[in-house]
């Protein structure tokens, strides 16, 4: 069977993978600063045998497999950015950067798609169309646009084109060996807002001479409570969070100016919007009846993740078909947090897949914690699935595009 013969080669390269992942662990670098990251990775390519082109928003990547028969081009993307935090696993490889660490799996991501790239330049053969390794930086540079858009305005998805895109997280919520998705949303759009508020500062003796910001602030957080219960349809979803209140000096003083900080999560376009009407109405026509003035600065951030429901049908075969029928999670509802492969996925039809790393009576640390680690026997399985649906792609009839 063939895919004895896939999970040998993945067996093979198992050793070689981790030892790449712990590599790049060790020396992570933040977003747009990926230097290193990037070099390794084109090292790695070349010796393989892969296209290699450079320079995609500065550290991004590509490697180009071309198929034995002409056809269609598949991209695969892998984040390569780390997150400026200590690290506190006490890992033998933990970060020798202080101040940054992969925190967020995408040294796992990156040696991944190093796996896949071993592989399918192995199986060449068998590949119909091409294959477009996109190592992308920037992933965590919310809410700066995200490497994925800068790529793609950069070319990224040209020379040959992209058909459809393929993406993936390390995921805790999902046991190890199994590998889930969903059609339609799967990852929410981040939009970052901050609202700075002018009232008329005083001593705390006498608020009549004031307009308090503070008070104002405080009736404009209690005002946005209303959009999700009031203003949002009951079945659809949003999340309205403020963050951070800032303001003031002292206890006897009532302040001149008052920010706030704060975040929006929505999955669907017309709800985006919607949110965004209200807050700036609430915020504005709050602080005027209160005798103050306020603005907003919104960000529409990271768009949601929209899987197509062809590639997601293609993702579940090939997942089934390599891993098992019990090995499919089917995705009930989509996670809060952003991810900007939602930029692919807004230009071809995409499918953005979870990896379980997770065990049962075991304590795993999320993403963006400063102890996260994950077992790296999930580095296999990922490679073993994207190969599979790399393989099943070219066998999608002409006429039967994923979109």
């Amino acid at each position: 069977m063939f895919n004895d013969k896939i999970n040998r080669l993945v067996a093979d390269i198992e050793d070689w993978m981790i030892e790449h992942r712990r590599n790049i662990h060790k020396y992570p670098e933040p977003s747009r600063k990926e230097y290193k990251t990037s070099s390794k990775v084109v090292s790695v390519l070349e010796s393989l045998g892969l296209e290699v082109e450079k320079g995609y928003y500065t550290t991004g990547v590509v490697g180009i497999i071309r198929g034995k028969e002409g056809g269609r081009t598949l991209g695969l993307r892998f984040d390569m950015d780390a997150l400026e935090m200590d690290e506190l696993t006490n890992l033998p490889f933990a970060s020798k950067n202080k101040g940054v660490m992969h925190a967020c799996g995408h040294d796992g991501h990156t040696a991944i798609g190093l796996g896949v790239a071993k592989l399918l330049i192995q199986l060449r053969d068998e590949i119909k169309g091409n294959i477009k390794l996109i190592f992308q930086p920037a992933e965590e540079d919310a809410p700066n646009g995200g490497g994925a858009k800068y790529m793609i305005e950069d070319g990224v998805l040209k020379n040959p084109n992209v058909d459809a895109m393929v993406g993936l997280h390390l995921w805790p919520a999902l046991k190890l060996g199994t590998v889930g998705t969903k059609v339609g949303p799967i990852m929410a759009s981040s939009d970052p807002f901050t609202i700075e508020i002018i009232g008329k500062g005083a001593h705390a003796s006498l608020p009549q001479e004031a307009v308090d910001p503070i008070v104002i602030g405080s009736q404009i957080v209690n005002n946005l409570q209303t959009i999700v219960s009031r203003n949002v349809d009951p079945f659809e979803q949003a999340v309205l969070t403020i963050g951070k209140f800032i303001g003031g000096t002292r206890y006897n003083t009532i302040p001149e100016k008052v920010t706030l900080e704060g975040t929006v999560r929505t999955y669907n376009e017309k709800i985006r919007k919607k949110v965004y009407t209200r807050i700036k109405e609430i915020v504005e026509k709050t602080a005027e009846l209160m005798g103050g003035k306020a603005t907003l600065n919104y960000n529409f951030g990271y768009p949601a993740t929209i899987n197509d429901e062809k590639m997601v049908e293609l993702a579940r075969k090939a997942i089934k078909d390599i891993l098992g029928e019990n090995n499919y999670v089917e995705i009930e509802r989509p996670a809060t947090g952003g991810e900007d492969f939602a930029y692919f996925a807004k230009e071809v039809p995409s499918v953005y897949m979870w990896v379980g790393y997770g065990k049962e009576n075991e304590d795993v640390y999320p993403p963006h914690s400063p102890r996260f680690d994950f077992d790296e026997k999930a580095l296999s399985i990922a490679v073993k699935v994207l190969v599979k649906l790399a393989l099943k792609w070219g066998k999608v009839k002409e006429n039967d595009k994923c979109n």
